[in-house]
């Protein structure tokens, strides 16, 4: 991504006003140009990764009225060697297309003393065989000047008279602070920020244009290289301006960051019709993922349904699949949508999921079935419990967690007994996947629904919080459950009070333990309007450390335009990751919020982690353990027109 700015540069400095003659300068000269020192300690810390098989891949936006598009994902890649300058320099192919070319080589020399530009196959650009090579880096890598150079009366073109252009120009590089930065790859604490400034002045005979300025700057990361960049180039016109943010990199064979998307099942829900998507629900046994979702087809004529679950590596391939459910036409008045819930207990993945084929509106019966690893099945599936179904709504019933003896499964009861639905818990055995005990009361009160449980665990008790329609006041509430199946607090802690607020939304509500706090986070309806993403800490102690019951404590997005669907939260790498779908066309956005409660200042509204495959990405699912995570996700529109595939995303830890 180096070398970007003097492009820009050269792309806005030329003009000038017509007329024989030049400047009138004897010839042009170039000062502080040339190759890093040959001694030197060479790179040791690995700041400028430049093996064979080295790659990045960025998110790029820019505001040049001559970019063929405003943004995409551009790739850099070494690509090896080539003869420039008189020395051997390393190929960088960069990938890009927002370029109207496609992209371009830079070429680098890399020796003991430092990092040095050799030039470029960029035929847009001009300038840089007039100064290159100029040295980029210096080793060691520490703070204060890198080079300058000057040019004077540099040939630049010719105006529309036929006289000659020259430009004059003055470039320094300087590594200016040790600073954090976030990028959709991670967060890198300790990333050196590179400023470079360049000012060009044009000369037509003898007349100068207005000065064009710009300036670059770039944070590079030991290990890792550049991970953000960010111009901004002034001159007669707007200025024009650009950003990258990492977003995966591979060096020394190792993948880091957001890799690549893949269908896990190519036609997850074909021929359908509307209103039938699955929701994949995602764990991990820390090593692999077991990815869960509903699948439809009409391949032999009339639907059939099933539940699935296929198991995936860290890289994101597939491992192998399995049917949680036989194939069955599913009753009449069944929504294809249902869901399901899965954790892992260190032995055996655990799935809780509604049954297909209930034949009583507004019932859902739930069956757990143990899975091992493998993707084989342990023993078969067991009947637990009814949950309440409602075709027309999307919120979620049931939410499973696993603590170190046994699983609590919390689900929206719709027993005779019970009315309207409360919420229920139920242990289940990890040796079995049987109840372990009888279901019992969480919510007992009977004139308003609980619904869209979400549940976690801090190694001592579990964190349940849920969404209350019709109660005083409605909004999200939380309790503590211990092991032992006691609620632990008498009054709820409420979260949001939705008094007076828009209504019948989801909320979406997640949470995630991140070793000392919990996060809530939920699709925030205060105020009216649509829903933005809010998130607050809860201690272990059942305290709200954030906001208030009426003011959020942590603004995950600010939009509130933007429509917002389904919302999951996973904890990884000392922060908290939330994924979610959003806007009319469905694409996937992420962010993270840091154990101190705080949202990067560059993502008011969070980064796009995939955009539409086909036409939409939607309900998305995320899984994470030490050595990875995982998003899934639907892609494609829930129509007959089909197919819908089931997708995932792996992201591999950042060093």
């Amino acid at each position: 991504m180096t070398a970007t700015l003097i492009l820009s540069v050269a792309a806005c400095g030329g003009g000038g006003s017509s007329g024989g003659g030049g400047s009138g300068a004897t010839g042009p000269s170039v000062t502080g140009n040339g190759l890093a020192p040959s001694s030197g300690p060479g790179d040791a810390s690995l700041s400028f990764p430049a093996a064979q098989g080295d790659k990045w891949s960025f998110d790029y936006a820019t505001n040049d009225p001559n970019a063929v598009s405003t943004s995409g994902i551009v790739g850099v890649a070494v690509n090896g060697t080539r003869s420039v300058q008189g020395v051997t320099g390393t190929v960088f192919t960069r990938s890009d297309p927002t370029n109207s070319h496609g992209g371009y080589d830079q070429y680098f020399y890399v020796n003991g003393g430092g990092v040095t530009l050799l030039g470029n196959s960029d035929p847009t650009d001009t300038i840089t065989p007039l100064i290159a090579p100029y040295v980029e880096l210096l080793f060691p890598v520490q703070l204060g000047p890198v080079s300058t150079v000057m040019g004077a009366n540099l040939p630049f073109g010719k105006d529309s008279g036929g006289n000659a252009i020259t430009l004059n120009l003055t470039q320094t590089i300087t590594n200016a602070a040790i600073e954090s930065v976030d990028v959709p790859a991670g967060p890198f604490p300790n990333a050196m920020r590179q400023t470079t400034s360049v000012s060009a002045t044009a000369f037509d005979n003898g007349h100068s244009t207005p000065t064009v300025s710009g300036t670059q700057t770039i944070w590079q990361v030991a290990g890792a290289g550049e991970v953000r960049e960010q111009s901004s180039v002034t001159g007669t016109g707007a200025p024009v301006t650009s950003t990258a943010e990492l977003r995966g990199y591979v060096v020394n064979g190792v993948q880091h960051g957001l890799g690549a998307a893949a269908d896990l099942i190519p036609s997850l829900v074909a021929g359908c019709g509307p209103n039938q998507t699955a929701r994949p629900a995602i764990a991990t046994d820390h090593t692999n993922f077991l990815v869960v979702a509903h699948k439809c087809n009409t391949s032999g004529g009339a639907p059939q349904v099933q539940w699935v679950g296929t198991v995936v590596g860290p890289d994101g391939s597939v491992k192998a699949s399995v049917n949680l459910s036989p194939a069955v036409t599913p009753a009449a008045g069944v929504m294809i949508g249902l869901h399901a819930v899965v954790a892992f207990d260190g032995t055996n993945y655990l799935v809780v999921h509604e049954d297909d084929n209930n034949p009583t509106p507004g019932i859902a019966g739930l069956d757990a079935q143990l899975v091992a690893p493998s993707g084989g099945l342990v023993g078969s599936p067991t009947v637990v419990g009814q949950a309440a179904y409602n075709i027309n709504r999307l919120s979620e019933a049931e939410a499973l967690a696993f603590d170190g003896s046994r699983y609590l499964l919390v689900y929206v009861d719709n027993t005779a007994v019970i009315r309207p639905p409360q919420l229920s818990g139920l242990y289940i055995s990890p040796a079995t996947g049987q109840p372990a005990g009888v279901p019992f009361p969480i919510s007992n009160t009977n004139d308003y629904d609980h619904a869209e449980p979400a549940l976690a665990f801090d190694g001592t008790n579990y964190l349940l919080v849920w969404v209350e329609s019709g109660s005083s006041p409605p909004g999200l509430s939380a309790v503590r459950v211990s092991k032992l199946g006691t609620v632990l607090d008498a009054q709820p802690l409420l979260i949001m009070n939705n008094t007076g607020g828009a209504s019948g939304y989801d909320l979406e509500p997640t949470v995630s333990f991140d070793g000392t706090n919990y996060l809530v986070a939920y699709k925030d309806i205060r105020g009216g309007g649509g829903p933005k993403i809010a998130a607050a800490r809860v201690s272990t102690a059942g305290a709200l450390l954030d906001g208030s019951a009426t003011v959020p404590g942590i603004a995950v997005t600010t939009n509130a335009a933007v429509t917002i669907g389904r919302l999951r939260s996973a904890f990884y790498e000392g922060a908290h990751w939330l994924v979610w779908d959003a806007g009319s066309s469905t694409v996937l956005n992420a962010s993270r919020v840091s154990t101190a409660g705080t949202v990067p200042a560059a993502w008011p509204n969070g980064f796009v982690l995939t955009a539409p495959e086909q036409s939409t990405e939607s309900w998305p699912a995320i899984a994470a353990s030490a050595g990875g995570a995982l998003v899934g996700w639907v892609d494609g529109v829930a129509s007959a027109a089909g197919p819908i595939t089931l997708r995932a995303m792996p992201i591999f830890p950042v060093p």
